[in-house]
């Protein structure tokens, strides 16, 4: 049987585009890569040497956002990476419903640091060896929300180190970047598997340990203040506790201090803590200004 020539006939082309546009999105990503979404997450990935890149995804746009996506591609070409300009729909696919802002990129995960390498000096300090240092540490702070809020506010305030639990502690997320409005690109993150041995070879090397807590009557025996009492003359390491409990008994035994928030009215049972990454925000601003006075 010989097969019959067929012609496209009028409507044939806007059909079959419409059936392909019906069809999900089909991608196999590369192994071992995940979806960063959001123009700050994805640009600053693009700016940094810290990920391998495989390709980005931008939504079709003639809108305001035209000169923002022109940035992306100039990033995108500049680091060798290929540029796939999708539908809305197919970004929603590739970030699972997250709010992407029309860029997506392909990239492999950033891993937490070693605290081996937390311990190599900054290079900017070498010019000010005599400059307060403060870390934070973040004992089993599982919202990727929160832990980007937290990164975020210690970025933007002047923190030196970021240090993390390993145990029940969130991993660094496409989600955690995102509401780091992309600080956790360019601002390295610690952790480690023995918060407790971590926090004594510090206090050995001379700094103050300094827990928080919601209430003064939470502390086991151990000296409570508000933060805008607290002063400090030596390296000094933050230590905040998970959203739900606080910090462990053990992590609050090797506090030399306790920091709270004083209230600004009587409060109401039931609303009587702040957002851990508020509060660590509060906390940061009011130590870290004295960090600025003294510099």
């Amino acid at each position: 049987a010989t097969r019959e020539p067929w012609s496209l006939r009028e409507g044939d082309v806007s059909k079959a585009r419409q059936r392909l546009e019906r069809r999900p999105l089909s991608m196999e990503r590369t192994k071992g890569s995940e979806i960063l979404f959001g123009i700050a997450p994805c640009s600053l990935a693009l700016s940094q040497s810290r990920r391998d890149l495989f390709r980005l995804f931008l939504k079709q746009s003639s809108g305001p956002r035209r000169l923002v996506m022109s940035e992306f591609v100039l990033q995108a070409t500049a680091r060798g990476v290929p540029v796939h300009h999708v539908k809305r729909r197919e970004l929603d696919a590739l970030c699972r419903g997250q709010v992407h802002q029309g860029v997506c990129l392909e990239a492999t995960p950033l891993r937490f640091k070693s605290l081996e390498e937390a311990e190599k000096p900054d290079l900017r300090d070498e010019g000010n060896p005599n400059r307060q240092l403060i870390w934070l540490v973040l004992e089993q702070i599982q919202d990727p929300m929160n832990l980007g809020a937290l990164l975020r506010s210690a970025y933007f305030l002047g923190v030196d180190r970021v240090v993390t639990s390993q145990r029940n502690s969130c991993p660094l997320t496409p989600t955690v970047s995102k509401a780091s409005s992309g600080a956790m690109e360019v601002f390295d993150v610690y952790s480690t598997d023995d918060l407790r041995s971590f926090l004594k070879a510090k206090t050995a090397e001379g700094w103050e340990v300094v827990g928080t807590v919601s209430k003064p009557e939470d502390a086991e025996n151990i000296p409570v203040i508000s933060c805008l009492e607290f002063q400090w003359s030596k390296p000094v390491i933050i230590v905040i506790g998970s959203e739900g409990d606080g910090l462990s008994l053990e992590t609050q035994l090797l506090c030399h201090r306790m920091l709270a928030i004083p209230p600004g009215r009587a409060l109401h049972p039931g609303i009587e803590s702040l957002n851990v990454s508020v509060a660590t925000g509060i906390l940061l601003h009011s130590i870290c200004s004295q960090k600025l006075r003294h510099s």
